[in-house]
C-alpha cells in the first residue's frame, strides 16, 4: 500500500518525547513490510539546518476563506522518504509547540494548516496514498478535511488515527473553528483537534491495550469517553515497540563499558562511573534512576513527598534527569540540597546520559499517573534495571509485579504517596535478597517488545483499510 505518515516529530529529525520514536520505528517497519511510505512533518525553525534537496514543490489552497501557500522540501539521506512543509510564520519558530513556558496561541491554526497542506500536496503531486496514518492531536483534523473537502480528489484514501496521549487534545474555540473551517461546532466532535480524529478517521487506535481500555471511561478519557465508545470495533490498542538496535547494553555506543545478560560486570562499572560523576556516596546502597518529563502525568505530585520521607529513613540513592514544570523542578532542587550524596537532579535532557542512567540504575522509577505506552520501562528491562511502575496503561502491559508468577518488576495501583512508599520499600527488600533480585533482573532482560510484532498488528489494520 501507499502510506502517508503525518506526524509532528520524528526521531532523528526532531524529538520532544516518545511520539518521535514511535513514528520512526513504525515507519521503518512498514517500509520493510513492502509498503511505499512517505513521511510529512512541519519544518520548524530548528530544522532549517537539516539538509534538503534544492528542488521543492509549491502548494496552494484555501483555509478559513484565505488563499494559503507553502513549500515542501525533501530531506536528503533518510531511511524513509521524509519531506518538510515549510511556512515561516507558522513553523519557523525555535520550538515545535510552545515558547518554553506556554503553548503557542495559534497551535490549532498551525497544525490545521499542516494537515490541509499535506492533503493538497498529495493532490498536486499525484502521489495519492491508499492510507494516511495520522499521529496524535496535531493530525486529527486531517481526518475531518479528508471527509469534508477531499472526497473527490482523494476518493480511495482512508485514514488511521493513532492516539499517543489522549490528555493532549488542542481545544477549538469558536474563532479556531471559523479559521480552520470546522463546521460541526455544536457536537463533541468539533470540541478539539483530537476529537475530530476520533470522529472522522476510518479507524482509531492507541499505543497499548491497557490504555485503550482506560480510554473507554472517565476520567482517563478526559471528557471524550463517548467518542471512544462510539468507535466500537474500530478502536483498538497496539503496544509501541522498542528499537533494540539503539537500546542494547551490549552494543550501546553511549556506554563506556558495555555488558550483556550473561556478563553484568560492565553494569557495575556504569553504576560506579555515574555515582562518581554526580557525587553520590560510595557503598552498597541501591541506585534508583529516572529519565522523565517533570509533570503531574509522571506522578510527581506523590513522588516528591514520598522521596523526601523515604530518603530520610533508608539507605538508598536517587538520580533523576528531566525538564518540565517549574514548581516540581524547584522541589527537586530542594531535595538536591537536603540529601547531598544521596539524591541528584540533572535538569535538562541529554540523549547520552539517558542511556547511561538506564545502564547505571538498579531500579528505574516510573510512577506515572497515567501512561499510554511508555518506553523507558521497556529500555529498563533490557538494561537489567528493574522497573518500579504504577500499573496503568502500557506499564501494566509490559511489567509483571513481584506478586505475579514470573515477575519482571515492581508495581503498585493507587496513585498516592502511601502506595508508592510501600513499593519503594518492596524494592529495597528485593535488592537485599540478591538471588531473588538477580532472578527478576534476568527475566526482565529476556523480555522483548520489538517493533516487528507491533508492526504485524498494524499491518492487519492497514489491510482492513485497503481500498
Amino acid at each position: 500500500m501507499r502510506v502517508l505518515f503525518l506526524c509532528s516529530e520524528f526521531e532523528g529529525v526532531i524529538k520532544t518525547g516518545g511520539l518521535a520514536d514511535a513514528c520512526r520505528g513504525l515507519a521503518v517497519q512498514m517500509q520493510k513490510h513492502g509498503h511505499e511510505v512517505k513521511v510529512l512533518m512541519p519544518r520548524y525553525g530548528s530544522l532549517y539546518t537539516v539538509p534538503v534537496e534544492q528542488s521543492w514543490s509549491s502548494v496552494y489552497f484555501a483555509l478559513g476563506g484565505e488563499a494559503q501557500g507553502c513549500a515542501v522540501r525533501s530531506v536528503v539521506n533518510t531511511e524513509v522518504p521524509l519531506a518538510l512543509i515549510e511556512h515561516h510564520d507558522f513553523f519557523g519558530r525555535p520550538r515545535p509547540y510552545d515558547d518554553g513556558q506556554h503553548a503557542y496561541a495559534d497551535n490549532a491554526l498551525r497544525f490545521a494548516f499542516f494537515c490541509k497542506a499535506a492533503l493538497q500536496f498529495c493532490v498536486d503531486t499525484g502521489w495519492i496514498p491508499d492510507l494516511i496514518h495520522g499521529h496524535d492531536w496535531q493530525t486529527g483534523i486531517a481526518a475531518y478535511y479528508l471527509k469534508q473537502f477531499y472526497q473527490q480528489a482523494l476518493p480511495g484514501t482512508k485514514m488511521l488515527f493513532t492516539v499517543h496521549n489522549g490528555a493532549y487534545q488542542q481545544a477549538l474555540s469558536a474563532q479556531d473553528r471559523a479559521l480552520t473551517e470546522v463546521y460541526p461546532s455544536s457536537s463533541s466532535a468539533g470540541s478539539s483537534m483530537l476529537a475530530l480524529g476520533l470522529a472522522y478517521a476510518d479507524k482509531v487506535n492507541t499505543v497499548s491495550k491497557g490504555y485503550a481500555n482506560e480510554l473507554l471511561s472517565e476520567p482517563a478519557a478526559n471528557g471524550l469517553a463517548a467518542l471512544y465508545q462510539a468507535r466500537g470495533h474500530d478502536f483498538s490498542g497496539i503496544l509501541n515497540g522498542c528499537d533494540y538496535e539503539q537500546w542494547d547494553p551490549a552494543t550501546d555506543r553511549y556506554l563506556t563499558t558495555n555488558y550483556s545478560q550473561m556478563n553484568l560486570n560492565g553494569k557495575r562499572a556504569c553504576k560506579e562511573q555515574i555515582r562518581q560523576k554526580y557525587q553520590l556516596d560510595p557503598g552498597p546502597a541501591p541506585l534508583f534512576v529516572s529519565v522523565s518529563r517533570i509533570t503531574a502525568q509522571k506522578g510527581f505530585a506523590y513522588l516528591l513527598p514520598a522521596l523526601e520521607q523515604w530518603l530520610g529513613e533508608v539507605d538508598a540513592q536517587v538520580l533523576m534527569m528531566g525538564t518540565g514544570e517549574q514548581g516540581y523542578i524547584e522541589r527537586l532542587r530542594a531535595l538536591n540540597a537536603k540529601f547531598p550524596g544521596r539524591f541528584s537532579f540533572v535538569e535538562g535532557f541529554d540523549e547520552a546520559l539517558s542511556h547511561q542512567l538506564e545502564a547505571a540504575g538498579d531500579f528505574f522509577l516510573m510512577p506515572s499517573l497515567f501512561e499510554p505506552c511508555g518506553l523507558n520501562q521497556i529500555y529498563s528491562l533490557r538494561y537489567g534495571t528493574v522497573p518500579l511502575v504504577r500499573l496503568t496503561g502500557g506499564l501494566k502491559d509490559t511489567v509483571r509485579d513481584l506478586a505475579d508468577s514470573e515477575p519482571t518488576g515492581i508495581g503498585f495501583y493507587q496513585p498516592d504517596e502511601h502506595a508508592l512508599l510501600e513499593a519503594l520499600n518492596r524494592a529495597l527488600t528485593l535488592y537485599q535478597q540478591q538471588a531473588w533480585y538477580k532472578e527478576v533482573q534476568q527475566r526482565g532482560m529476556q523480555q522483548r517488545f520489538g517493533w516487528a510484532e507491533s508492526a504485524l498488528q498494524y499491518q492487519q489494520l492497514y489491510q482492513q483499510l485497503r481500498p
